[in-house]
């Protein structure tokens, strides 16, 4: 019976020691993913018009400049230009609303270093109210900017938040 008590203890010794080393090799890799976590950028922002109206028409294609910061983690984005500078080069993704009377035309482009990535709108319908918007990923070069164009003779409507542009970091390459 002691025999039998002692093999007993002895495999209870042996699965406490394979706990505690899992224990150890656990603790290593999340301090381990911790470092290189907390080694990665943060970048996240949105933003609205803050507008309290209609804006517009616009006598020539206008970045419009997102007033109202919700949050900007990394200060990529620039409340006095409207335009989002990539820190580092990695995947982003983005987002775009926009609210607008049915009277009016409204066109909004995503724009990168220029050129145009994406676009959400309508024509002027005289019917309802319109919402629209978009979103996307871009693969970015540290430096590479992105900002909201408002088309000439178009207007957009912003009040409580409803027309906004956002956009976070998913992986730094």
């Amino acid at each position: 019976m002691a025999s039998e008590l002692q093999k007993v203890l002895d495999a209870m010794e042996n699965k406490l020691k394979d706990l505690e080393t899992k224990l150890t090799n656990s603790k290593v890799q999340i301090e381990k993913l911790q470092k290189e976590n907390q080694d990665k950028p943060k970048v996240s922002f949105s933003a609205g018009l803050g507008l309290k109206d209609f804006f517009g028409p616009v006598n020539a294609d206008t970045t419009l400049i997102y007033k109202k910061i919700f949050t900007n983690v990394g200060d990529a984005y620039k409340q006095d230009t409207g335009i989002f500078t990539a820190p580092v080069r990695g995947v982003y993704y983005f987002s775009f609303f926009y609210h607008c009377g049915d009277n009016h035309p409204t066109w909004l482009f995503l724009y990168r270093n220029g050129q145009n990535e994406a676009i959400t709108g309508h024509h002027k319908t005289g019917s309802h109210i319109k919402n629209g918007g978009n979103g996307l990923s871009l693969l970015l070069e540290k430096g590479d900017q992105v900002y909201i164009v408002l088309q000439k003779d178009a207007w957009i409507f912003d009040k409580d938040n409803i027309t906004v542009f956002s956009g976070f970091l998913i992986n730094a390459l």
